[in-house]
């Protein structure tokens, strides 16, 4: 890791969704860049959707509305596809951003919900999502499925973004945001689309999540915590005067030592883990979470306030769900995870995808050492890969609930509240605690 810590906390948030400002393609003759046919989505009944050009048409389509820098806008899509529906004339009226398309809703002859009041949702509806000092961004409703803990799964296409098909965990009536530091505004409904409907179930609100240290590779084994300070596979030392309990270790870049976190924000290291940095008086919430950094380590607290040596305190992220319950750090920056299952990427960390069909809350998280991927698990035993990362496996059936995933070199680990190992990959096998104090 060569990019300081400084740099990367002023470099703030990697872009995760929306396209930075680069120079669209130019106009020719084969029209702007084909990102996904219209018959691709919507049961073969959606649109081109195109990247950004300067050219007017798009497999054969003509831009509606738009600006002529970039006609392929977010905006632009749900025009498009609207019109061809027959549920709108074409260019919405009076919308310059897509943060006004909620707003102006009305106007345009159509219904809005707020985010957490949302009832219903048809295939076709738009998404509208805002940021701080941005224009947001608009996605059309692909489709809704049920999930396990009878929560939904709502799949979105949208243009002008890096990945245009995203999916959204709905639940309580409430949309949780798939791009970083974009928070959702609601849902527009066109009058006239009498598609299929579907109502919100599930728990409105993901639990409170209180585990212990987890485990992670120490050495020729593991190094396990649990919520009272108690240490296996670790170093000779005295047992830490905890206030609060356990709820994180991170081992040191040279493997010769690590850290303890407490909930209250008390650090205690070992082998050759740097001294500590006092809490700051501006950090809400419990401290959940702490990683290796350049600097010596970062920390989280489940507001998804981050600080370490030498590194001023940072904001909450705009726009996330749940709390915050895992830091990740790589090359050259690092990933906030939340019980959500939204991966917040700062610096260099490249965003691969969020969790939206897990079970209850998405508990810990961790990065495969390429820095191109990451694997999460929820408190059902539930593993989700993104990236470079390989799904090999989940808990059985009748296992504990899950409270951390670590990344090996031939898998991955997932360690339960009782403290069991479930190995996954080569050599794959279980292993029991003995005796302990509180939970991992």
């Amino acid at each position: 890791m060569s990019t300081p810590l400084k740099q990367i906390i002023a470099g703030g948030m990697a872009a995760a969704g929306v396209l930075a400002p680069t120079a669209p393609a130019e106009a020719s003759a084969a029209g702007a860049p084909l990102r996904l046919a219209g018959t691709s989505w919507f049961a073969g009944g959606g649109v081109p959707v195109c990247g950004a050009s300067t050219a007017t048409s798009c497999a054969g389509q003509r831009h509606v509305g738009g600006v002529s820098y970039n006609w392929w806008q977010c905006v632009e899509l749900p025009q498009r596809f609207y019109l061809k529906r027959g549920w709108h004339s074409g260019i919405f009226s009076g919308v310059g951003i897509a943060s006004q398309i909620f707003t102006r809703a009305a106007a345009l002859g159509m219904e809005r919900q707020a985010n957490g009041s949302i009832k219903a949702i048809v295939p076709g509806d738009m998404v509208v999502m805002n940021r701080s000092g941005a224009a947001g961004h608009v996605v059309v409703v692909e489709r809704v499925t049920v999930n396990k803990d009878g929560t939904r799964n709502v799949v979105t296409v949208g243009q002008n973004s890096q990945v245009v098909r995203n999916p959204m965990r709905w639940h309580g009536g409430r949309l949780d945001s798939f791009w970083a530091s974009y928070s959702v505004a609601g849902v527009v409904h066109a009058k006239k689309n009498i598609g299929i409907l579907s109502t919100d179930g599930g728990p409105a609100d993901y639990p409170a999540l209180v585990n212990g240290g987890g485990a992670r590779p120490f050495g020729a084994g593991y190094l396990a915590v649990t919520s009272t300070g108690q240490v296996f596979g670790g170093l000779p030392g005295a047992a830490p005067a905890v206030s609060g309990r356990v709820t994180d270790a991170a081992v040191t870049p040279s493997g010769a030592g690590y850290w303890l976190l407490s909930s209250s924000g008390q650090i205690f290291p070992y082998g050759d883990a740097a001294p500590p940095v006092a809490r700051p008086a501006t950090a809400e919430g419990e401290l959940v979470a702490i990683d290796a950094a350049p600097n010596g380590y970062l920390v989280t607290t489940s507001t998804g306030q981050v600080y370490g040596p030498g590194v001023w305190i940072t904001a909450s992220p705009e726009g996330y769900s749940g709390q915050f319950v895992d830091i990740e750090v790589t090359t050259g920056g690092y990933w906030l995870l939340t019980s959500a299952g939204q991966v917040h990427p700062f610096g260099a960390a490249k965003w691969f995808g969020n969790a939206t069909t897990f079970e209850r809350a998405i508990v810990a998280m961790s990065g495969t050492a390429t820095g191109k991927g990451y694997v999460m698990v929820d408190v059902a035993g539930n593993v989700f890969a993104f990236g470079d990362a390989e799904h090999l496996g989940d808990l059985p059936e009748g296992s504990a609930e899950a409270a951390d995933i670590a990344v090996t070199a031939t898998g991955y680990v997932v360690t339960t509240k009782t403290g069991v190992r479930h190995t996954f990959g080569p050599g794959a096998g279980v292993t029991n605690p003995g005796r302990f104090s509180g939970t991992f």
